[in-house]
């Protein structure tokens, strides 16, 4: 949800407000715009998902500073950071890293640190320490290393879909989402940790967030299947059906109703020519029309066609 957008501030008190909500967000003592007057902007959405924040920001030049003596009661949280727009670089513990598109890199906000950038758009989530289970000495060098890990574009990719989704699903699935973010932060900062224990430990706790990523980015294999699942995560196919029973979850048939979800969405739209029934069961992974149509039917409770020429009528 929209918590802040500068626009609506009148000018006299657009930097105040501007200061005040950044450093409010990144928990931060000060922040000094490298712009003013109209050039001066921020925006932020923010999502609680049951303990784990999610918050997207759109925001002009500045430097952001926490100071050593801040807040040192304050509960640690881990902020991890996906950036979308803007350049620049973020130091903590004596340890530069780079900021721009396609790069994570993470901090603990109750600790100081200093952040200088041009305009930019993140997408951050904050995880409070003591959900993250991971011990307080591993937590700083794995900070470091943060975006190194093989996983960061899975998390890149799982906070972007929250930033989409998380406005319009209902409170249990806000909290599942909260439970995979937390799941996937974790594993986050054990795949770049020293303790093998921890790391395992997240390996598995991520596996089913993992496993539902890689579904949904292949949907339209004709050829997915627990086999192929598996082998893309490392895992044996018994162990792959023993945590989605675990999550009460039918591999086989919650594959076939992201497929149907998907070709009910296609063919929703209002296009020239309306694209085949046998063409759209292809693009999603039926190699059968037949098929399609009637787990379609029996999902919907009308055929492809149907669904279709209600849609353009409307």
């Amino acid at each position: 949800m929209l918590v802040f957008d500068s626009a609506s501030v009148p000018m006299r008190d657009r930097q105040s407000a501007v200061v005040d909500s950044i450093t409010s967000a990144a928990g931060a003592t000060f922040m000094t715009p490298n712009r003013g007057g109209e050039r001066l902007h921020l925006r932020l959405h923010a999502w609680d998902l049951g303990g784990v924040e999610v918050v997207d920001a759109k925001c002009s030049a500045h430097t952001l500073r926490r100071s050593a003596r801040h807040g040192s009661d304050d509960e640690p949280v881990i902020a991890v950071t996906c950036g979308l727009l803007g350049r620049g670089l973020h130091l903590q513990h004596d340890r530069e890293r780079p900021v721009q598109p396609a790069t994570i890199w993470a901090t603990n906000l109750a600790e100081p640190y200093v952040h200088h950038v041009t305009d930019t758009w993140t997408t951050t989530a904050k995880v409070p320490l003591r959900l993250l289970g991971v011990p307080h000495d591993l937590v700083g060098p794995a900070l470091q290393q943060i975006g190194r890990s093989p996983l960061a574009p899975l998390f890149s990719h799982h906070v972007s879909q929250v930033r989409k989704l998380a406005d319009d699903i209902n409170d249990a699935a806000i909290a599942s989402l909260g439970t995979a973010t937390l799941a996937l932060a974790r594993a986050l900062l054990a795949s770049v940790s020293t303790d093998d224990e921890l790391a395992r430990e997240a390996f598995e706790d991520s596996l089913l967030p993992r496993v539902k990523a890689y579904v949904r980015a292949h949907l339209a294999d004709v050829d997915l299947d627990a086999a192929s699942i598996a082998a893309a995560n490392h895992v044996s196919v018994r162990q792959l059906y023993k945590v989605c029973a675990n999550a009460d979850l039918r591999l086989e048939q919650w594959i076939i109703q992201q497929r149907l979800e998907r070709a009910h969405e296609d063919l929703a739209l209002a296009t020239p020519t309306p694209v085949s029934v046998s063409a759209l069961a292809r693009r999603w992974g039926f190699a059968d029309a037949s098929h399609f149509a009637r787990r379609f039917r029996a999902f919907y409770g009308m055929s492809p066609r149907e669904w279709q020429a209600l849609n353009r009528r409307h």
